[in-house]
C-alpha cells in the first residue's frame, strides 16, 4: 500500500466518543432514545480514522477524471453511464452526448428511472466509461461493478466514488451521519485482486476508484466476499495493505 494514504491514520480519544455521541443525540429530546444511541454508538465506535479534508487536499473532483476518460476514448461521443445521479451536478457537466443516467428516485430525473439491477437487466449497450455511485452497500456496489464489467468495452473505465470512509460513522451502514461513504470500500479489495484489469484509489473526492479494463473478458475476484461480508470499519486498515493509493495530480497526469 502507498504510504500516502497512511499518514492521514490518525487515532482518536475518549473525549471525541464522548463528543461524537453528544453531536449525534444533541437535537434529541427524548431520553430513552438518546440512551439508545449512546449505546450503540459506543458499540460500533472504532478510534481509528482517516483525518483527511477532501476540499483541501485537491481541487479535482471525479467530473475531471471522467472526462478525461472520455477524451482518452479518442472517438466522438462516447458511451458513459453514471450509476446513481443525486442532483445531476456530476452528470450535466459530462462531456458527451452519449450519455445515460440510472437512479430509481423521480426526483433526481435520471433519463432511466429504476434500480441498476433493473437497468442492467435489459441493457444491450456497451460502455466507454461508467461512474458507480449508487447504493453505498457492500453487496451492490459489487453487483453494480460486476454488471458494469461485463458492458464495458475493452480499454474503457469504471470510476468508483466513496471508497475511503473517514471514520466509523461515514462507513457504518445503516446510514447514521450526515456524509455517507458506506462499506462499498470492500469492493475496492476485491478489485485489487481482479486480474484483467488496472486498479488504483485517488486522494480525491472521497476516494476514487479508477479501473480500466485490459481484456475482453475478466473475471470479477469473488473468493473474499464471506470474509468481507463481516468486516468492519476497524478491518479497513488491514484489509487495504494491497490496494494502489495516489495522489490525485499525479494520478490525473499518469492517467491509466
Amino acid at each position: 500500500m502507498d504510504s500516502s494514504i497512511k499518514k492521514y491514520y490518525h487515532k482518536l480519544s475518549e473525549a471525541d466518543l464522548e463528543n461524537t455521541i453528544k453531536n449525534s443525540t444533541k437535537n434529541i429530546k427524548d431520553d430513552k432514545l438518546i440512551e439508545q444511541i449512546s449505546n450503540h454508538i459506543r458499540r460500533i465506535y472504532c478510534n481509528k480514522v482517516v483525518k483527511i479534508d477532501w476540499f483541501n487536499e485537491t481541487k479535482l473532483r471525479k467530473h475531471d477524471f471522467i472526462n478525461k476518460a472520455l477524451e482518452k476514448i479518442n472517438k466522438k461521443n462516447p458511451n458513459y453511464l453514471e450509476i446513481g445521479v443525486l442532483e445531476n451536478d456530476n452528470f450535466k457537466i459530462i462531456k458527451t452526448e452519449n450519455k445515460i443516467s440510472v437512479d430509481p428516485d423521480p426526483n433526481a430525473y435520471p433519463t432511466f428511472l429504476g434500480t441498476s439491477n433493473e437497468f442492467f437487466k435489459g441493457n444491450k449497450k456497451k460502455f466507454d466509461v461508467i461512474l458507480i455511485d449508487g447504493l453505498h452497500t457492500f453487496d451492490q456496489c459489487r453487483e453494480d461493478a460486476i454488471n458494469a464489467l461485463n458492458c464495458l468495452n475493452k480499454n474503457g473505465y469504471i470510476f468508483f466514488h466513496d471508497f475511503i470512509p473517514r471514520n466509523f460513522i461515514e462507513e457504518y451502514v445503516p446510514r447514521i451521519g450526515g456524509i455517507w461513504t458506506g462499506d462499498v470500500w470492500k469492493v475496492s479489495v476485491e478489485l485489487s485482486k481482479t486480474i484483467g484489469i488496472k486498479f488504483k484509489v485517488i486522494l480525491a473526492d472521497h476516494g476514487l476508484g479508477f479501473l480500466r479494463k485490459l481484456e475482453d473478458n475478466v473475471k470479477y475476484f469473488e473468493d473474499d466476499r464471506r470474509k468481507l461480508i463481516y468486516s468492519i470499519y476497524d478491518d479497513f486498515f488491514e484489509l487495504n495493505k494491497n490496494i494502489n493509493y495516489q495522489n490525485a495530480e499525479l494520478a490525473y497526469e499518469e492517467f491509466l
